[in-house]
């Protein structure tokens, strides 16, 4: 094995998308070829090989003035090498060569890395999981999102950052967009993982917002959802229960560079992903 860790790194291609996944899955993760076409043309998809297979990756997200780092995983007989923080560790450079600040949703096993890079906590966020009873309240504010360049409209004026090669991704991987006009406007997506469907971004002006594109998306979707929330966002959680998702488990946002990264607004009832935010 070469010592010279740093030298081994090299991006990976959309090629490699079935490597990507065999890999995350290794790690309890349920990633989708969906999920990995979207990382791989929105981001910059890194790698290190053993013997021609993926053996450690990492996804740089750039969002110009900020940047997420997601799907970093090892395989079990190559940790505790150095290959995690060898990545990592060329994500923070070149952020840092740059001036922007970095963000991340860290698992329990990945905090302590993390941390020892002086990532701090940024936010909290619930996975509620299930299929929800939505029952027959409609919302004629809400109508279907046909083109992502709206979606883009909104999430920029949200999220403050450029987050165009991702959505646009997104979008063409969706199963079922919607915008919500008016003064609760806003837009939500839902992609399939599975047999289940991931539900985010939702972005909107008000809660209210936020509910009518979530009680569309329940209509169109008929399989179990999953849903990532912020923590704060109590009321919507506690709605979303009461429709029978289950609260999962809590997951800590991190964020190098600065308190917080741009995505995490207020206006963010639920994340794209916790790859990005």
């Amino acid at each position: 094995m070469s010592t010279d860790l740093a030298s081994e790194i090299e991006r990976l291609a959309s090629t490699e998308l079935s490597q990507n996944v065999a890999l995350s899955r290794s790690a309890g993760w349920q990633d989708s070829e969906s999920e990995w076409r979207v990382l791989h043309e929105a981001a910059d998809v890194r790698g290190l090989r053993r013997e021609q297979r993926v053996v450690a990756q990492v996804a740089f997200g750039d969002y110009g003035t900020c940047a997420t780092i997601a799907k970093m995983v090892v395989a079990a007989e190559a940790q505790r090498q150095g290959w995690g923080g060898r990545l990592l560790d060329g994500c923070i450079a070149e952020a840092e060569a740059r001036g922007i600040p970095l963000g991340l949703c860290a698992t329990d096993q990945g905090r302590p890395l993390y941390e020892s890079r002086g990532f701090t906590v940024s936010g909290e966020l619930m996975i509620l999981f299930g299929r929800p009873v939505w029952g027959t309240e409609a919302d004629d504010s809400v109508v279907p999102l046909l083109d992502a360049e709206r979606a883009l409209e909104h999430d920029l004026r949200f999220s403050g950052c450029d987050r165009r090669r991702m959505l646009r991704a997104r979008f063409r991987e969706a199963i079922a967009s919607f915008e919500a006009q008016g003064e609760a406007r806003g837009f939500g997506l839902a992609t399939a993982q599975g047999e289940n469907a991931l539900v985010g971004p939702i972005l909107a002006e008000s809660e209210q917002g936020a509910r009518a594109l979530l009680r569309a998306i329940f209509k169109a979707v008929d399989r179990p959802l999953r849903l990532d929330v912020p923590l704060q966002h109590v009321e919507l959680r506690r709605w979303l229960v009461q429709l029978g998702l289950r609260e999962m488990s809590v997951r800590v946002e991190m964020a190098r560079g600065a308190g917080n990264v741009p995505w995490q607004s207020p206006q963010r009832f639920a994340l794209a992903t916790q790859a990005w935010g």
